[in-house]
């Protein structure tokens, strides 16, 4: 008998309720019946009934995760952003702050307004630095800065918005799209309504309202939980070291790596290296997530935002500071807008401790992305390959580029043969975006 495999679908082709289609799929266990003939008999009513029965009071939860809904999150800051986005599985998408122009208008303040005179600083530097940074794009890829046209060219405007994102303040309200089972979205509510800051506090709110409407059952109980601890610091290293320091690894020597290789596949060290030759863009074998690298990375709270989306790996982060100094772009740097920069940030440095004094981690809000943030990140072989190559190419911000290159940097110095097949680019110049 042939293989069948379908998408399971209403009449019409519509997607079934999210807790039709989990209570249809996790039947498959207990049934011999095909989901065709299964979903025959099943009400909406009855779906609900059976997840109330065995995901919730059996504790069956990953039957949660054959739900899938799709959620938005519309005016919500950066710092909330990297709050939802803590959990791995789910595929997401946020607002990108190359192809849009920032205003305060829609800035978030958890405070209730008495952060809001505090942005005014960075939008006003932001809205001045607008128009010379796209002379300055223009000129740097050897085009007519005098022709307004030009001006609107989309490579012109996303260098330009490249280096303006280091002036806007975490605060900037954004959008994010999220896919996620029904699991993952209640560990979400139940995180964000047990949290300290009380703009998550609020989404909590909202995602547990959101996702009454879809699936009741697999949320009605999802109650606050506070119990993970809040993240004070991670590592204490001085501002001008390395931005990549390994902390710890179980990468191989060369000899291990080729042991290994030979117990795993059965493969020589040059059958191997014959083998990885006709790699081309895949990736590695599963054997390179046999090994892990933990290292602790500052960078600009910017980068962070980019990398942060490799969530196949586990992180940690302390909250956005202004406590490490910042980082220049380098359009900016040796130009008239230099010290309108670096007055921005001296500004935000000074204000800081006073309003961290008063609000605490909710200081952060006023923090711009210009800023060095540290954060640790361990991850396999595997994915260290794949953040490296895809984060070095020259159509990426030139910032987390330069970190990405760093990390394959000192993944090399430890295990050469390991890493001899990644294919990342020493990013020596700013590229063209796409």
């Amino acid at each position: 008998m042939p293989a069948d495999v379908f998408v399971l679908t209403q009449n019409d082709g519509a997607l079934f309720p999210p807790s039709v289609q989990a209570t249809v799929l996790a039947k498959y266990s207990r049934s011999p019946l095909s989901a065709r003939e299964i979903v025959k008999s099943l009400t909406a009513e009855e779906a609900e009934k059976f997840h109330d029965k065995y995901t919730i009071s059996y504790g069956h939860s990953s039957v949660a995760e054959l739900a899938v809904i799709p959620l938005c999150f519309e005016n919500v800051s950066m710092v909330a952003t990297k709050f939802i986005e803590q959990f791995q599985r789910p595929g997401y998408s946020e607002k990108s702050t190359r192809y849009q122009r920032f205003t305060p208008d829609n800035c978030v303040d958890p405070t209730g307004g008495k952060l809001l005179p505090h942005y005014e600083l960075a939008f006003r530097a932001y809205e001045k630095c607008l128009q010379p940074l796209l002379h300055i794009a223009a000129m740097e890829f050897g085009l007519d800065a005098s022709d307004h046209e030009i001006l609107k060219l989309p490579k012109v405007k996303a260098r330009a918005f490249d280096s303006l994102r280091y002036l806007l303040p975490a605060s900037c309200a954004t959008s994010l799209g999220a896919v996620m089972n029904m699991r993952d979205v209640r560990y979400l509510v139940q995180a964000a309504r047990g949290s300290t800051n009380p703009e998550i506090r609020e989404i909590g709110e909202a995602t547990f309202r959101a996702a009454m409407s879809m699936c009741p059952a697999l949320i009605a109980k999802a109650d606050p939980d506070d119990f993970e601890p809040e993240i004070k610091a991670l590592h204490d290293l001085p501002n001008n070291s390395d931005p990549v320091h390994v902390v710890s690894h179980d990468l191989p020597s060369d000899v291990e790596f080729d042991i290994e290789v030979k117990q795993f596949y059965g493969m020589t060290a040059r059958q191997f290296d014959e083998h990885m030759a006709k790699r081309g863009n895949r990736q590695v074998p599963s054997i390179f997530k046999r090994w892990r690298v933990e290292m602790d990375i500052t960078m600009d709270w910017g980068a962070y935002r980019d990398l942060q989306r490799h969530r196949r790996c586990e992180q940690w982060a302390e909250p956005l500071t202004a406590l490490y100094g910042w980082e220049m772009p380098d359009d900016v740097i040796d130009t008239e807008l230099e010290p309108v920069f670096e007055q921005v940030f001296k500004t935000y440095e000074e204000k800081y401790d006073e309003l961290f004094d008063e609000y605490g981690h909710l200081a952060q809000y006023i923090v711009p992305m210009g800023f060095k943030h540290k954060s640790r990140f361990l991850l396999d072989a595997r994915e260290l390959y794949y953040l490296t190559e895809l984060r070095t190419k020259p159509q990426g911000h030139i910032s987390y580029r330069r970190v990405a290159w760093e990390m394959y940097n000192a993944a090399r110095a430890i295990a050469p043969r390991t890493m001899k097949w990644c294919t990342a680019i020493n990013p020596s110049s700013i590229g063209e975006h796409l």
